[in-house]
């Protein structure tokens, strides 16, 4: 009876995913092996599949992309987690009440904020007129459209993301551990190093995945402040399939891509048993003990803790207000900022094109969280309540999902859109379907984190009390899962409102969202109306929240709204 209650609900994601993420990914991998056709009525040859595309894909030019975007991702992750770990010890253990959600907040904020306008807020700050080298006195730091810039904008772009299951797995480690090893006469950095961070690798794994999946598919911070040499494996995909028109070796790219990504993956994993079979034979943290009588560890581990989550904060912030001010800019050019003026927030109205783009985005954000909502949510039961087979292996296909570079994703899309015709030609229905795709992924994965922290004995009463599955289901299960769903929505619909890499490559004429639009205009420099529009949109989310958990706060579920909306 229980492996048919969770076949039931996970059927739609099943169905979704395999349609909309399998069979793309299918179609990647056998257009890899055909010959573009460039002019003709079919975008690739499969007449005669060979292996010849792979060959060019791994030439001279492509194996320094390769590395620039093995670089990146590497180097970005480790600093990453590297930066989080100390904040994450902070949130975790050294605040609480009202100043550990307000740090929580000021992690989780920034993130939230549109992509594309945090990312540019850097060309602004380390700009020739820009504050930063106005305050230093100096013409230029040299860093923009260097790789050094685009290692500094994908460390804050997804710093925040290494965060939170880092400050997740701490929270929950029970307190008394460390309370003992300080009572048997270990120093603070003894503790950390030899109880606290063993205990809390599952989160720094989450943290490394979470931040080095998405980054082996961005090209959009490279492009920004890295500029050329900065061409990372992405653009080489994008720019196969929208400009040169070379599907066949786009495909072959993104496949190299996803090889790349489970060499990597591979590779830490066996990193990591070697080192902790390593640990385990000699214990070299051992060395931390010498710590414990210079009280070197009790004099600086507590205030520095406070001083590294203040830096770190105002990192997150800088960029954030300083688009916003920048959007009050009078002049004709955002980077230089000529006086306090509203006027690029009174000419959004009369950019036609710009306000379509935002209506656009706003449908494909709320269609596409609707779908994902519906069918997350039964992909979440199934998780929290299947038989372990099941449960298995549909946690096994929303983790392909999760580690497959959006790039990839967006490209099967649009192989399958060409290979269906006028079925798929709609362009909002495309952006819905692309978006919908990742977001039952979140969706699931909260919604199954809420369910499985309930008691399973409530939907077990009301099924031998002769309720049927679905009837405890609605009654049972959805009322509980509520904050959970709500949160999981705000995620869903904000990701598909900053999604640039998916809407670029499947949106067709008269539906193109804000982030593309932006995007088009950062080459030759931010317009302030996008901008404005920007920021508009960026408060509207934040209101939106903040009524959300409002409202669940007079119902007494705002705890659980919040731990949502950080992955608890």
């Amino acid at each position: 009876m229980r492996s048919v209650r969770g076949l039931v609900p996970s059927l739609p994601a099943f169905t979704w995913l395999c349609l909309f993420f399998l069979l793309p990914g299918a179609l990647v991998a056998v257009f890899s092996l055909g010959e573009s056709t460039f002019f003709g009525t079919n975008p690739v040859d499969l007449s005669a599949l060979s292996l010849h595309r792979y060959g060019e894909a791994t030439s001279d030019t492509f194996r320094i992309v390769f590395q620039n975007t093995l670089q990146l991702s590497v180097v970005g992750t480790a600093l990453c987690v590297l930066l989080a770990v100390p904040m994450a010890y902070l949130i975790a253990t050294r605040l609480t009440g009202f100043w550990k959600y307000a740090a929580i907040a000021a992690v989780v904020i920034p993130y939230w904020m549109p992509f594309l306008l945090r990312t540019y807020s850097w060309r602004i700050l380390l700009g020739d007129h820009g504050p930063i080298t106005g305050a230093l006195g100096v013409d230029s730091l040299g860093v923009l459209d260097t790789l050094a810039g685009a290692q500094l904008g994908v460390v804050y772009n997804y710093l925040p993301l290494a965060v939170l299951p880092i400050a997740v797995a701490l929270d929950r480690l029970d307190p008394a551990l460390r309370k003992a090893g300080r009572d048997l006469g270990a120093s603070p950095w003894r503790v950390f190093w030899q109880v606290t961070l063993p205990a809390v690798r599952p989160g720094v794994i989450s943290a490394a995945l979470l931040v080095f999946i998405p980054l082996m598919g961005d090209y959009v911070t490279p492009s920004i402040l890295g500029g050329v040499k900065a061409a990372v494996a992405g653009q080489l995909v994008s720019s196969s399939f929208l400009e040169s028109q070379d599907w066949a070796l786009g495909a072959a790219t993104a496949v190299l891509l996803i090889g790349l990504v489970l060499v990597v993956l591979g590779c830490a994993a066996l990193l990591l048993r070697l080192v902790s079979s390593l640990l385990r034979v000699v214990r070299p943290l051992d060395l931390t003990a010498r710590f414990a009588s210079t009280g070197w560890g009790h004099d600086f581990w507590g205030p520095g803790l406070r001083v590294f989550g203040i830096a770190l904060t105002a990192f997150l912030w800088l960029p954030i207000l300083t688009i916003v001010i920048y959007s009050f800019n009078g002049g004709r050019t955002l980077p230089v900022w000529s006086g306090f003026s509203t006027r690029w927030y009174a000419a959004v109205p009369d950019n036609h094109a710009l306000v379509s783009s935002i209506g656009i985005s706003l449908q494909v954000a709320l269609l596409s969280t609707l779908v994902a909502v519906i069918v997350g949510t039964l992909a979440g039961a199934a998780l929290a309540r299947a038989a372990r087979p099941l449960r298995r292996t549909l946690l096994g296909l929303l983790l392909i999902v999760f580690i497959t570079p959006e790039i990839v994703s967006a490209i099967g899309l649009l192989l399958l859109y060409v290979a269906a015709g006028p079925g798929l030609s709609n362009g909002v229905l495309r952006l819905v379907i692309a978006h919908s795709v990742i977001a039952v992924a979140i969706v699931a994965f909260v919604v199954q984190a809420r369910l499985s922290s309930l008691d399973p004995r409530l939907s077990d009463a009301a099924a031998d009390l002769g309720a049927p599955p679905h009837a405890v289901f609605r009654r049972i299960t959805v009322p509980l899962a509520v904050p959970a769903v709500l949160a999981a929505a705000v995620l869903a619909s904000t990701a598909s409102l900053d999604d640039v890499v998916a809407s670029s490559m499947l949106g067709n004429v008269g539906t193109t969202t804000l982030p593309v639009f932006v995007y088009s205009t950062v080459r030759n420099g931010l317009r302030g109306d996008a901008a404005a529009a920007s920021v508009g949109v960026m408060l509207l989310i934040a209101v939106a929240v903040v009524a959300i958990g409002w409202v669940l706060r007079l119902r007494g579920q705002s705890k659980s709204f919040a731990e949502g909306l950080v992955g608890q």
